[in-house]
């Protein structure tokens, strides 16, 4: 058969047509996004609340994890089921409650449905706001979302951070203050969803502050992420011990801090490049994690020189599992293993293994849900953060108060600056 020029247009433009059809996710050929998604609907809801009559409002400790030992991480019932180590744990067992997105988030959400991609390096491209990828087809889609989950925009945080010795039985407690600014990707205050001018293209930036113990008062720190994703990170530090301004290099990002178990990669869990490491999904868990926790009852759960408190308060809810490796083989983790909330899309849980292989360290993040000041909108955030070193029986865990869309100096781009780190230090 003889094709013409044109004839031969047309079929190239279909060819291509068809494969760009094949490669789409599903939800998007289909041209309409179901957003939200809740994590349980339909048979699985009515499921889960006939579970939950049997379970909901016990409290479970030692003796009865196994009852529940399928919907137990199991390096936590490992922890759980050796109370001679780590003393003897409770947690209580509360309704599975959806958490929605705000309306901005979901707006912008909407509005981008479909222009976010992944480029060559595994970096975020067209990404303006809202949750990139609404229907995520792979783990690094997922790992995206995580990375722009829906923080408040304006963010302030009091922590009382406790460094606790499991085999001593004691504690050190440090207090930071710390601020995060949205520079871009913001969804509820204005400017949305980037605050212009914005010469040097920043994501995001936070500015903290050590207000005890007396040996560390004074120390700050600002860290700059960047819209371009394939930009190193920018981190400068003031000592207060020193009396100078440091830049710190990428390396030093494997470091824990301020003598915690956390380094900066650890921050919210991860906090390192999300290009830098690759994604196997391993499919959907349910677990019992923390999402609407009464941080009250962990306080009255802490026991000084015991690594995790009394009083988590657990839900059911449906995770996303990625196995995360290292890209670069020196890396300060051989492996981690993701637990992602498939509403808010904050890591909830993970576990991460040393170069050897070994279990190393435990992380959780115990979420609330908290009140903009802004708009009052609701925001989940962190309210405790458990992080425990398995080998040595040491952890850090975190209170944090939060102030969400708030307004001031801290929010300020000016704030997020070297000079802005002399001028308080000095």
């Amino acid at each position: 058969m003889k094709c013409n020029r044109h004839t031969l247009l047309l079929l190239v433009a279909c060819t291509l047509a068809v494969c760009m059809n094949a490669l789409s996710p599903p939800s998007l050929r289909a041209g309409a996004i179901t957003y939200p998604v809740s994590a349980y609907a339909g048979p699985e809801l009515a499921s889960l609340r006939q579970w939950e009559k049997s379970w909901v409002g016990k409290k479970v400790g030692p003796s009865a994890v196994d009852g529940v030992k399928e919907l137990v991480p199991g390096s936590l019932y490992q922890i759980m089921k050796h109370p001679e180590t780590w003393g003897e744990i409770w947690f209580e067992i509360v309704p599975y409650k959806t958490i929605l997105p705000s309306p901005g988030d979901r707006a912008f959400t909407m509005k981008h449905a479909g222009s976010c991609r992944i480029g060559p390096t595994g970096e975020l491209l067209n990404y303006a706001s809202g949750t990139p990828f609404p229907a995520p087809q792979s783990g690094l889609e997922i790992a995206w979302n995580f990375e722009c989950l829906n923080y408040g925009d304006n963010t302030h945080a009091l922590q009382d951070l406790f460094l606790i010795d499991g085999k001593k039985r004691y504690d050190r407690k440090m207090v930071f203050d710390s601020y995060l600014l949205y520079f871009a990707g913001r969804r509820e205050i204005p400017s949305t969803p980037e605050l212009l001018p914005n010469p040097r293209r920043i994501f995001r930036a936070s500015h903290g502050a050590y207000l005890e113990p007396a040996s560390m008062q004074g120390s700050r720190s600002v860290g700059i992420k960047f819209i371009d994703r394939t930009t190193e990170y920018d981190l400068w530090s003031f000592s207060s011990a020193t009396r100078r301004i440091v830049r710190s290099s990428t390396a030093q990002r494997g470091k824990t801090q301020g003598g915690t178990d956390s380094t900066s990669d650890d921050q919210n869990i991860y906090d390192g490049a999300i290009q830098y490491m690759q994604y196997k999904y391993l499919g959907r868990q349910e677990l019992l994690l923390a999402r609407h926790q009464n941080i009250d009852q962990l306080k009255k759960g802490h026991r000084e020189g015991y690594c995790l408190p009394d009083g988590f308060q657990r839900e059911r809810i449906n995770t996303h599992v990625l196995e995360c490796t290292h890209r670069n083989p020196n890396y300060l983790y051989s492996k981690q293993v993701w637990y992602i909330d498939p509403e808010t899309w904050w890591i909830l849980y993970a576990d991460k293994y040393d170069r050897q292989g070994r279990l190393w360290r435990i992380f959780e993040n115990a979420n609330c849900v908290y009140t903009s000041s802004y708009n009052g909108v609701l925001i989940a955030n962190i309210g405790y953060v458990s992080i425990i070193d398995v080998q040595a029986v040491h952890s850090t865990g975190g209170f944090s108060n939060y102030e969400i869309g708030g307004t001031g100096e801290c929010y300020q781009p000016d704030y997020y600056t070297p000079k802005t780190l002399q001028r308080l230090g000095y």
